[in-house]
């Protein structure tokens, strides 16, 4: 009875592992050692067809960018970047209230002509560089470029003109204004800021008639002197000027001049002559023309 189970065929789908190895398994364990090579050769072409595949599009996408994608996409930054300043500039442009011109004024220079008018900007978190002329109807007498800080009320002037002509009126027109906005990181408390640069004090100012001088018998002359101190705490390469004489608190005469490294704690004595007489200002404006938001006007040593 023992004997003929013994002698009894097999049968391996009715085997159970108590491991859980079942005869798929065995059997598919067996078909990869017995194809071992073909397996091992099988695997290794499709790893290869994988790579060659991903090698390909990545090549493909190099050439394509370097010959057709880059060059599009350096032209739509250049173009994003264009328009997204342009955009800007009007933006400013349009936000900016415009700077306020005022009556200007002709005033005569031993022979030639000075002009002179105010220009307030009503923008408190905004400066600006601009183009200004002086028109007698559509023509141009005198043209400059000037500079004007946030909240600012300032004189410009176009000095010693030679007319052609008499003009009968001139009109004060501003053009090409470009609009910058204050930082507030860098520029937190304008008002502080401008005080300790700006801050310079004048004395001793006097004016003296070519008689009052003593030279009416030589040359006529008139005489300014005064003495101006650098209170801030900075040194300045230049230090220009705008002197106004008025009369009733409108102008009479205009000058200019700079002060050339002028340092913290200086004083400067300064000495001006306007050829021919003038009347005897009551007033006399020494105004420091600084554009405080240029580095480059600060000695940094």
């Amino acid at each position: 009875m023992v004997k003929n189970n013994l002698n009894k065929d097999l049968d391996l789908n009715r085997y159970q592992d108590l491991g859980g190895i079942t005869t798929k398994k065995l059997n598919l364990g067996l078909w990869i050692v017995s194809h071992k090579r073909r397996f091992v050769l099988g695997v290794i072409g499709f790893l290869i067809a994988i790579s060659a595949i991903f090698y390909g599009y990545s090549l493909y996408q190099y050439v394509d960018y370097l010959f057709f994608g880059g060059a599009l996409e350096r032209l739509s930054l250049e173009q994003m970047a264009t328009t997204s300043a342009l955009d800007e500039a009007q933006r400013i442009k349009n936000t900016a209230l415009k700077l306020e011109g005022f009556a200007p004024q002709i005033l005569p220079n031993n022979g030639k002509y000075d002009f002179l008018a105010k220009v307030k900007n009503p923008n408190p978190n905004f400066f600006a560089t601009f183009n200004y002329c002086f028109t007698d109807g559509t023509t141009e007498l005198a043209c400059g470029l000037d500079f004007i800080l946030p909240s600012e009320t300032k004189y410009v002037a176009v000095y010693s003109v030679d007319l052609k002509f008499k003009s009968s009126g001139a009109s004060f027109v501003v053009k090409d204004v470009n609009w910058q906005r204050l930082d507030l990181h860098q520029y937190p408390d304008w008002n502080t800021f401008s005080a300790s640069r700006l801050n310079f004090l004048v004395e001793n100012a006097a004016f003296k008639t070519s008689e009052a001088s003593g030279l009416s018998e030589k040359i006529g002359l008139d005489i300014l002197t005064f003495d101006i101190s650098n209170k801030t705490a900075y040194n300045y390469w230049e230090v220009p000027l705008n002197i106004i004489l008025l009369v009733g608190g409108t102008p009479v005469a205009v000058n200019h001049h700079s002060l050339n490294e002028f340092m913290s704690g200086d004083q400067k004595s300064v000495r001006l002559a306007w050829p021919d007489s003038v009347p005897r200002p009551d007033q006399i404006s020494v105004i420091p023309n600084l554009n405080i938001v240029d580095d480059n006007i600060f000695m940094k040593y």
